[in-house]
């Protein structure tokens, strides 16, 4: 693909990506505050969430749907952003479109079918007996045992995306199509996938990716970097850079030196004092 052809092709689709990456932020942070597990006293972590699962079944599932449509709109997302690296010799190996379609299509799989078996699995705990203490912390560890198919798949979907979500900002910013601070958030929101930390994972994937919709649709304060006009690998510019100098804008010219001041004659009667 020429040049050219490449920037009307980002023109063409840099709205669908927009909207992809809109959609995936407000999705991963409704889906966050759906589900909250309640605090019971006396009872373990794992028995604790296994009885908030089964009196919340229905908003737990829900957000694991939710979950995995925004993992599918990530798809999009990644695409167009692996697209476009490519084009500026971002050295992405072709090999990584594999993974851009096939590491969110795991990842929304294994949420949903995860959640399903996590209902089913908290109904058969929240039914029998024991619930607190050691004995019902051992029984929750027997229920919790899923299946090693759909463990592998939850695991490389979720290793999958997070890898995306750190790779492909830092690649984008060596290039100049993003700036040393959204690579940075990207690989933090990647890190988050991985390591979930309630009420901040959600807030700065979401934070990401609704930054990367105004970077694609050109609102970006301060405009885009130059490597999304030229199709070139090109840095982004700093703050610190001086502006281009145009027509309008004359050249600063040098300020003259001072002429020398001519020194004063002695005066009559200094002369008369030196006589």
């Amino acid at each position: 693909m020429s040049r050219d052809d490449q920037l009307q092709w980002e023109a063409r689709w840099a709205v669908p990506a927009a909207i992809a990456s809109f959609g995936a932020a407000l999705l991963l942070v409704v889906s966050a505050t759906l589900f909250l597990p309640k605090d019971r006293k006396g009872i373990d972590r794992a028995p604790d969430l296994l009885l908030s699962i089964d009196q919340q079944s229905g908003s737990y599932v829900l957000s694991s749907v939710l979950t995995a449509i925004a993992a599918l709109l990530l798809a999009g997302v990644f695409y167009y952003l692996f697209g476009a690296i490519g084009a500026r010799g971002g050295g992405v190996p072709q090999w990584f479109l594999y993974l851009v379609i096939g590491a969110p299509v795991l990842f929304a799989i294994g949420a949903v079918a995860y959640a399903l078996q996590a209902v089913d699995i908290a109904d058969k705990f929240a039914s029998g007996t024991p619930i607190r203490g050691q004995a019902g912390a051992d029984r929750a560890k027997d229920l919790t045992d899923v299946s090693p198919a759909l463990l592998a798949a939850q695991t490389a979907g979720t290793v999958g995306v997070a890898f995306l979500f750190v790779m492909l900002p830092l690649r984008a910013r060596r290039v100049g199509l993003l700036t040393p601070f959204m690579g940075i958030i990207g690989a933090i929101a990647g890190a988050l996938i991985v390591f979930q930390l309630a009420g901040v994972s959600a807030i700065v994937q979401g934070f990401w990716l609704a930054a990367l919709g105004l970077l694609f649709l050109g609102r970006w304060p301060g405009g885009r970097g130059p490597a999304w006009e030229s199709g070139e690998a090109e840095p982004w510019p700093s703050r610190r850079s001086p502006a281009p100098r145009t027509e309008e804008t004359p050249a600063p010219q040098a300020t003259p030196d001072p002429e020398p001041v001519p020194e004063r004659p002695p005066s009559r009667k200094r002369r008369g004092k030196k006589r």
